[in-house]
């Protein structure tokens, strides 16, 4: 792994880039601005998902039934079903593996946004659950590169019924064409993606034997061009981290 080709990755591009790396736990790279606030697109399910984990794992199991108000446009597979009964952990694995939109509103709505806001703002100050996934709102959604490194290693470090669902969505995890799009395939990978207008963020674990590296990588960009480059960059980061 050769670090100094990531920083080459991130040099003089028109878009801002965040990035935090850690290799079993530790941080061996991070950008000045690991701590800037950037919309944080879908990755905020990943604070949803770790509230779940930490403060309810024993309603895994608890069914619910989906409203009209649940149902949303955007990212996943439930706006298009006529199913409307279905388990937390199904929804669970919706949420991240397809990043649904109508199974994370639901989640919301069953364990209260604010309830859910509260409890990652006293543990991660630098994120923010302002608002309902693809619904109009004055608040929005943060977070930073290093304060959504800390969510996704607590989420993956886990033992409990919760923690397997949550496995095994990320290793299922739709979209795979940023950061592990070209990685080592000796490395299990587990991910999750995030994409608004003008961002584009990714999040994963490279896994092989003993060793475990986590990136995250929020960006914020400007025109379609940009965002090409992005994915660019980010497929390479990937494979530098794990050749």
């Amino acid at each position: 792994m050769q670090l100094a080709k990531i920083q080459k990755q991130i040099e003089n591009n028109p878009w801002k880039t965040a990035i935090t790396i850690r290799k079993n736990n530790q941080t061996i790279f991070e950008t000045s601005n690991a701590n800037m606030v950037f919309k944080s697109a879908s990755l905020i399910k990943l604070g949803i998902a770790l509230y779940i984990e930490e403060e309810k794992p024993d309603t895994i199991d608890n069914t619910l039934n989906l409203s009209s108000d649940d149902i949303v446009g955007g990212a996943g597979i439930i706006n298009r079903l006529s199913i409307k009964s279905w388990q937390i952990s199904d929804l669970l694995d919706l949420m991240l593996s397809v990043s649904d939109n109508t199974a994370t509103n639901a989640l919301l709505n069953y364990y209260n946004i604010n309830t859910i806001n509260d409890y990652l703002q006293q543990n991660f100050p630098n994120i923010s659950l302002g608002r309902f996934l693809m619904k109009k709102s004055t608040k929005e959604n943060t977070c930073t590169a290093n304060s959504m490194m800390d969510v996704f290693e607590k989420l993956l470090a886990a033992n409990n019924k919760v923690s397997h669902v949550v496995l095994n969505a990320l290793k299922h995890q739709e979209v795979r064409n940023k950061l592990v799009a070209y990685s080592n395939p000796k490395y299990e990978v587990f991910n999750k993606t995030g994409e608004l207008l003008h961002e584009q963020h990714d999040i994963a674990r490279f896994k092989a034997n003993a060793d475990v590296i986590d990136c995250c990588v929020l960006t914020n960009y400007q025109s379609q061009k940009d965002y090409e480059n992005i994915l660019n960059m980010m497929q390479k980061i990937g494979k530098i981290l794990t050749h």
